[in-house]
């Protein structure tokens, strides 16, 4: 009885403090989550691999990429991450290639009142050694009559050579999203110490 009330108590301890843990705030003042491409393809990874996730900074959700920008409110996610900008890992929706007039065919993703297409795909995205561990592919996001906007997302993929065979069914369904307000360009001004973390993770922020 005694081994009983002592494991009981420590179940009781172990509950208390994942509450306390619960009720953090996610992220501290003054603090931003700012990822590089490899620490998001980390998060990839293990949700693929069915890890726990180190934290819920990069939020899973199915259906990321079908919420509209001009009806979700993503600004409400931006709070802890800089520049306008919120992370995801969600279930990879339904496209289709659209000639859209142009030269080359892009590939759309169908939302309530527009659509995503896309900008410039399969991206490499290469780790310290030089192994490429991913793709990414960007959209910009169109109204229903085709104007642009401001919004953009990042989807990124894995490369299936850096999984166990037997996972990668979970590749082709499981994405990463970075969701994000182009920010408009600035004129040139003093040297400022962010801009060597902007330049090693969005090499081609100016591009549209």
């Amino acid at each position: 009885m005694a081994n009983s009330n002592v494991k009981s108590a420590e179940e009781n301890t172990k509950m208390d403090v994942e509450i306390e843990l619960k009720n953090l705030p996610a992220w501290p003042p003054g603090y931003y989550f700012v990822p590089t491409p490899v620490i998001i393809f980390e998060y990839l990874v293990k949700r693929i691999m069915g890890v726990r996730l180190p934290s819920d900074m990069i939020k899973v959700r199915d259906g990321v990429q079908l919420l509209d920008p001009q009806q979700h409110r993503f600004e409400d996610e931006f709070a802890h991450c800089s520049d306008n900008q919120a992370y995801y890992i969600s279930n990879k929706a339904e496209r289709k290639a659209d000639g859209g007039g142009g030269s080359k065919p892009s590939t759309i993703i169908k939302t309530t009142s527009g659509y995503w297409r896309e900008k410039k795909k399969d991206i490499a995205i290469y780790n310290k050694d030089g192994q490429i561990i991913g793709y990414k592919t960007r959209y910009m996001f169109c109204c229903a009559n085709n104007d642009d906007t401001s919004w953009r997302m990042d989807e990124f993929t894995v490369n299936p050579e850096t999984i166990p065979a037997d996972a990668r069914d979970q590749i082709k369904q499981t994405i990463a999203c970075r969701i994000r307000v182009k920010r408009p360009k600035e004129p040139e001004g003093p040297y400022c110490e962010d801009e060597e973390l902007e330049e090693e993770y969005e090499v081609d922020e100016n591009e549209d």
